[in-house]
């Protein structure tokens, strides 16, 4: 009986966890691209925003302590390997349950189950991904602003990882927020959800047009 309690305690830490580590993921990552597409007002506007990230505003001269963003790093990537090590437990790693929800998917159209195959489809592809973007990103953090970061993207041929690690960061984030809503009793009617995944669709599609536009917004400072 202890045994059982026991394991019913600890898969319930693992699910806080989760959700705790996934919210704060999304959350960072929405922020993340309004901050970035700062670009797209312009190079002073973008420059102010890197600067203030740097905590320039407490230093006399306005150089700021690039390390901040290197440390900022750090944490995410942090917060990453927690979700990722509790997530992990629940995928479907071994043949037999592949074949199982397979089958599972070819008798019943579930759609929640479907949007956590794409989650976790896109949740392998960021895994892969997102460790190069902050290695980037936390060891030059003096480069960021609108003639470094367009140099890195295209001169350097970062879109090539950017490009996919967004549409996927994107589509995995508003899912994930989604079962939360759904798993913590947010959404408990079939129309609650259905509403909540018209809204997940338009989160999705708003973030990844700005972050298209952002990437866009950078070539003209590629060569300056």
């Amino acid at each position: 009986m202890n045994k059982k309690t026991d394991r019913g305690n600890w898969s319930g830490w693992l699910d806080l966890s989760q959700s705790l580590s996934g919210g704060l993921l999304a959350i960072f990552l929405w922020t993340h691209l309004i901050l970035v597409s700062s670009i797209l007002l312009g190079a002073e506007a973008m420059t102010w925003v890197a600067k203030t990230m740097e905590l320039s505003f407490l230093t006399a001269d306005g150089h700021g302590y690039p390390w901040v963003v290197s440390i900022i790093a750090l944490l995410i990537a942090a917060i990453v390997l927690v979700h990722v090590l509790v997530a992990i437990h629940k995928l479907p790693l071994s043949l037999r349950q592949q074949k199982a929800l397979r089958q599972q998917l070819n008798l019943v159209n579930h759609g929640d189950t479907r949007l956590w195959v794409w989650q976790a489809a896109t949740g392998v592809v960021i895994l892969l991904l997102l460790p190069v973007h902050l290695w980037l990103i936390g060891s030059a953090p003096e480069t960021i602003g609108p003639h470094g970061s367009a140099d890195r993207i295209w001169q350097q041929g970062a879109w090539l990882l950017y490009l996919p690690l967004l549409l996927c960061v994107e589509l995995h984030a508003a899912i994930g927020v989604y079962r939360l809503a759904v798993k913590w009793g947010v959404a408990r009617d079939l129309n609650t959800r259905e509403r909540l995944k018209k809204i997940k669709t338009i989160i999705s599609v708003i973030f990844i047009v700005v972050g298209l536009a952002s990437l866009l917004a950078f070539l003209p400072y590629a060569n300056g």
